[in-house]
């Protein structure tokens, strides 16, 4: 699944006709599922009414809604609500929630009350499947597993997964050794291979909107020919995006393989990646068998 980027138009909104080009393109290659506004989204970046409007635009111009699954990033229950809402009415398959940020000192059994908040608008239960988004770098606060387990029997049949961002492979296969019958998630191509081979679901990740053709191809052969080679390229490129740049990094190597600049561009406060930062991002990609 692609933690899906977002192209901006030059008055700095969301760029319909460009969104729903890359969702083509990453469908094409492969990918099940796209998540949009989360963090590689820069989803706390852009309002709930904007990513509202995009994501009716989006199934206007024909986007299959029910492979899209967008992320709530937002400490306010209010907004929360309303991005449930949004995917809700717009046919999405499930949404990615992030537990309310701000706060690091909030307790495990205050985060159970704000999903109960959340939930509470809907008759006491969420209306489509949730995936818990486990980002405390981000976040400050994240899923200790007796919340998780909390909230799956708060939450009967809609607590569906977790997506675990920490890049810590004992952590994931932590995650899928307590939680079966959850769909657990790697945020980390790294952890990939050993989250699959321990039951794991797959990955909701950032670097698909770049080289999609290659982590699908793992995906669907895990153990095939290709597979070592495939996760040893996929080690160097998710080192060196860390270290040169992060959301700003696949946005320029996007705006290259696109041949469209416009892609450069992040949103505020996030800025478009320097030429001296790019160039050794780029050499490293090279470097590691890419091509664009």
């Amino acid at each position: 699944m692609a933690a899906s980027l977002t192209p901006l138009a030059e008055d700095g909104s969301v760029d319909i006709g460009r969104m729903k080009h890359h969702f083509d393109w990453l469908f094409a290659q492969g990918c099940s599922f796209v998540s949009p506004f989360g963090s590689t989204g820069e989803g706390p970046s852009f309002s709930v009414a904007e990513k509202h409007a995009a994501l009716t635009a989006l199934k206007l111009a024909g986007v299959d809604m029910g492979r899209v699954i967008p992320a709530a990033m937002s400490a306010a229950v209010d907004d929360t609500v309303t991005s449930i809402r949004t995917a809700l009415t717009l046919g999405c398959r499930a949404i990615l929630i992030v537990p309310p940020y701000y706060y690091g000192s909030a307790s495990q059994a205050g985060i159970a009350d704000f999903f109960a908040a959340c939930a509470a608008p809907f008759g006491g239960n969420f209306p489509l499947d949730v995936v818990l988004y486990h980002i405390p770098a981000m976040s400050k606060i994240g899923f200790d597993p007796e919340l998780v387990a909390d909230l799956v029997a708060r939450f009967p049949n809609r607590i569906a997964g977790i997506k675990d961002s920490t890049g810590d492979r004992d952590h994931a296969l932590m995650l899928a050794r307590t939680f079966p019958n959850l769909r657990i998630f790697t945020g980390d191509d790294r952890v990939l291979p050993h989250l699959l081979a321990a039951g794991g679901a797959g990955m909701i990740g950032g670097l698909p909107n770049v080289v999609a053709p290659d982590l699908c191809a793992f995906f669907a052969d895990p153990t095939g020919p290709r597979a070592q080679t495939i996760m040893d390229q996929a080690a160097l490129r998710i080192a060196a995006v860390d270290d040169y740049g992060g959301i700003s990094a696949l946005r320029a190597l996007k705006a290259e393989s696109y041949d469209d600049a416009a892609w450069a561009q992040p949103k505020a406060p996030l800025r478009a990646l320097d030429g001296d930062s790019y160039a050794r991002l780029r050499a490293a990609f090279v470097g590691s068998g890419f091509q664009f």
